[in-house]
């Protein structure tokens, strides 16, 4: 199934769910885990951004765990929202010389690692950490 997004980007929505699931099964959460997986645009996620982080502009991803906080534990297979900004992953895709549909499931496997915990904000080696599983997941992703 193909998407279009209003700004003209195409995404193959099937090919992007079966990369997700075989992230999922790298890191032994699938077939339990549920994931909600949002593909917007620069203006939907600006929102988010304004609403539930307090930033202003389009961001490339923004994660929602449902793990944290009062009754997380009624539900453990529910891991939570990842929100992307295609537009904006296709901007950084073409200022980087990345591929967009890898770059694109980059932020998406970046996004599922923070709603399992990972965090890059202070840097030095939980970035490197964080970085490093993105990339093992990525390969993972595209077997």
């Amino acid at each position: 199934m193909l998407l279009d997004m209003d700004d003209g980007l195409a995404l193959d929505a099937r090919a992007i769910a079966a990369r997700t699931q075989r992230v999922l099964a790298a890191l032994e959460l699938a077939p339990e885990a549920e994931l909600s997986l949002v593909i917007c645009g620069d203006e939907e996620i600006a929102a988010l951004n304004r609403q539930w982080l307090g930033r202003e502009g389009p961001t490339n991803v923004i994660s929602f765990a449902q793990g944290e906080g009062e009754g997380a534990d009624l539900t453990p297979e529910l891991l939570g929202d990842v929100v992307v900004s295609a537009p904006y992953a296709a901007r950084e895709a073409a200022d980087n010389g990345l591929d967009p549909d890898q770059h694109l499931m980059r932020l998406i496997i970046h996004g599922i690692l923070h709603l399992l915990g990972h965090e890059h904000e202070q840097g030095g080696e939980p970035a490197r950490l964080m970085e490093q599983k993105t990339e093992e997941l990525l390969a993972a992703s595209a077997a």
